[in-house]
């Protein structure tokens, strides 16, 4: 699988030095050169990873950092900086960034750091243990154990690829799956947009009663998906929540 990494730098050398670098590495490289637009520019492109540049007086990289978690965005995010203060290195873990990396940085051991942090990102979510028993939503039963689905008492047809689909997202309520997750977890290649977006309109069909308005899989735009199993039911314990996603679950209740 290809990664995918924006890079937020403002200086040229470092960009070209990057890409020439990451590109034997098979990590596709996009460019920002202002912290200021990472968020809008993240809901067009939702890469794997960022790399962002911060440094003194940091107010603008720590800004955009906190924004991008607010928005719900959780791929992996590397500080890079020429400063090594243990306090700079601690606000930014506080605000949400998953690695600092302290200038000069020698280019394989930036490559390494983010192909495991991608790999961990994409592994997270199916680390939790099987589930066995039924679990319900809405007026659905989905039975992991013989990969059926059931309503009220009768089991609904699915295709293997469909179940998959539905077994991913039912495991990970309450949480934005972007494409490149969704597409990892299915061994889907990247650019097959088309065939996620068949898929997904397929299973809405056997699941939503009105398939142009679903209630359980929602699209967000510019993120991704994400599984609401009930509206008045909160995520299910062990799942990765944040003020984010209760406030846009919020939004799409009322919106």
């Amino acid at each position: 699988m290809t990664i995918s990494l924006l890079v937020v730098e403002p200086d040229q050398a470092i960009r070209d030095q990057l890409r020439f670098h990451l590109h034997k590495n098979e990590i596709a490289l996009s460019v920002l050169y202002s912290a200021a637009q990472l968020v809008s520019r993240v809901e067009r492109e939702c890469p794997s990873a960022i790399l962002l540049r911060a440094e003194a007086p940091m107010v603008e990289a720590r800004e955009a950092l906190r924004q991008l978690r607010l928005a719900g965005y959780d791929m992996p995010v590397f500080i890079q900086s020429s400063s090594g203060e243990i306090v700079d290195k601690v606000v930014a873990f506080e605000l949400g960034a998953d690695d600092y990396i302290v200038d000069p940085v020698d280019p394989h051991e930036l490559t390494a750091r983010i192909k495991r942090a991608v790999q961990r990102c994409n592994r997270s979510l199916c680390d939790a243990p099987e589930i066995r028993e039924k679990v319900s939503f809405g007026s659905y039963q989905i039975d992991f154990a013989t990969r059926r689905l059931i309503k009220d008492g009768c089991e609904i047809p699915l295709r293997s690829g469909e179940f998959a689909l539905l077994k991913l997202f039912a495991s990970n309520p309450m949480r934005i799956l972007t494409r490149a997750m969704v597409n990892s977890q299915l061994g889907r290649a990247e650019s097959q947009k088309a065939s996620l977006d068949v898929a997904v309109c397929r299973l809405r069909s056997v699941i939503e009663a009105d398939p142009s308005a679903p209630r359980f899989i929602q699209t967000l735009r510019g993120r991704g998906y994400m599984f609401v199993p009930s509206p008045e039911s909160p995520p299910s314990r062990g799942v990765r929540e944040s003020a984010s996603h209760v406030a846009l679950f919020s939004a799409l209740r009322h919106g």
